[in-house]
């Protein structure tokens, strides 16, 4: 189910696993979100197209689509640590559009995200979140992600400065501290 692709209308949000054909969608949902101005810190989408093909393919890395019919209206990024020392490591992002929020679709793609996490053999999984996304803050915890920690005023966003918070999901739950 999870990586079947809608081929009819059904009025239910399908997430997948991202295809090169998607990448237009993505970049519209992105930069829906961006000109929101208040959850992501771009503010214009980077990749080209093509770009955003090439990055779909690689096989480090996941993306997730939620679709509705046909429609990108959600996107979940894992990029896996490049290095040897991070490579056990990796770092989600989401972006789910106006009017498609508080349904479920973000929780159930970082659920399926965790599940690929376990298949590559990732063991953590980090995140950054505005502190003034609370609604966000919440949702990340109910799925069992613990804040980390905090980076003072690192953003300034419509002239606030907001802190930027560190939370991360242990998918090998050994990796804790004991508390």
């Amino acid at each position: 189910m999870l990586w079947k692709k809608p081929t009819e209308l059904t009025h239910e949000y399908i997430i997948r696993k991202a295809e090169p054909s998607d990448a237009s969608g993505i970049i519209s949902c992105m930069q829906s979100v961006m000109d929101e101005k208040v959850y992501l810190v771009g503010e214009y989408y980077m990749l080209t197209e093509r770009a955003e093909q090439e990055r779909i393919k690689s096989l480090d890395d996941l993306t997730l689509v939620a679709v509705l019919d046909r429609k990108v209206v959600g996107v979940l990024t894992v990029q896996r640590g490049i290095y040897r020392k991070n490579k056990h490591t990796a770092s989600l992002g989401i972006a789910i559009m106006a009017g498609h929020r508080h349904k479920g679709i973000g929780t159930r793609m970082i659920k399926q995200a965790i599940e690929w996490c376990e298949d590559q053999g990732i063991k953590k999984l980090n995140l950054e979140v505005f502190s003034t996304n609370v609604n966000a803050i919440n949702a990340y915890k109910k799925i069992g992600f613990e804040i980390e920690g905090f980076r003072k005023k690192q953003f300034l966003i419509e002239g606030e400065y907001v802190d930027d918070v560190l939370m991360t999901y242990y998918v090998d739950p050994s990796l804790k501290d004991p508390q």
